[in-house]
């Protein structure tokens, strides 16, 4: 895999040493930590962000981290509908903490994206934190295996200065992942067209709630929707069996 990372970018810290290679079979390089999944990091960066030239005064900042992770629960991530309950299922995951996040709109602007012939899942998330203010994420999902993915995601700290260029830095951010390149053996290319092929030929497509859901500290706001959602569900399913 290959990405231009943009050298005119002022990287201003690297945090972690990762190795240059790293055997994606070995289930030891991952922390499974109780879960079905096992996360890798492989790049992290943080990037300021300059307003105006020669003035140059610092607006916000922008991390990027490149993860790599193994799910051992699903049949294929080949299939895109894996793929996106697995984004779900990790974002409630994640976020369902009240004692880090104040407010979460996770899972916004969900949508598949093809760059230079690969096929991302894209979504992004707006947090609040309890301690460093409000970020937003820009995520870019995509399997490299039917049990491995990779996940490209910056995270934008969204103070007041920054709030007039948020469409700025999402372009830079997008900009970014079209220099993305993955170079599949034909072992993964045997497997991507064979799954692609069972999901036309048995159509399946999971049954999935809206793709976008908000949690808020200390309500229960979530829960209703999910209740909400499955009966909804529910009733549509009854019509159509009528």
């Amino acid at each position: 895999m290959t990405m231009d990372l943009h050298p005119l970018a002022t990287r201003w810290r690297e945090e972690g040493h990762f190795p240059s290679q790293l055997n994606i079979f070995d289930d030891d390089a991952f922390g499974f930590e109780a879960s079905d999944i096992g996360y890798r990091p492989c790049y992290e960066s943080t990037w300021d962000i300059k307003g105006a030239p020669l003035i140059g005064k610092q607006l916000s900042d922008l991390d990027f981290r490149l993860i790599l992770a193994k799910c051992n629960d699903k049949d294929n991530l080949f299939i895109p509908s894996s793929l996106l309950d697995i984004v779900k299922s990790e974002s409630l995951k994640l976020f369902n903490d009240d004692r880090y996040y104040l407010d979460v709109i996770a899972l916004k602007q969900v949508e598949d994206i093809s760059i230079n012939g690969l096929s991302f899942t894209f979504h992004t998330n707006e947090v609040e934190y309890k301690t460093r203010g409000d970020s937003i994420e820009y995520i870019w999902t995509i399997s490299i295996t039917e049990k491995h993915f990779l996940q490209f995601i910056f995270s934008l700290t969204a103070n007041e200065k920054i709030r007039p260029h948020i469409s700025a830095v999402k372009d830079y951010c997008t900009s970014i992942m079209q220099t993305v390149q993955i170079d599949f053996p034909e072992w993964a290319e045997r497997e991507k067209a064979a799954a692609a092929s069972a999901s036309k030929d048995t159509h399946q497509i999971a049954a999935m709630e809206p793709l976008v859901w908000k949690r808020e500290a200390d309500i229960d706001s979530y829960l209703n929707f999910r209740r909400e959602a499955s009966e909804t569900t529910k009733q549509t399913e009854e019509q159509e069996q009528k």
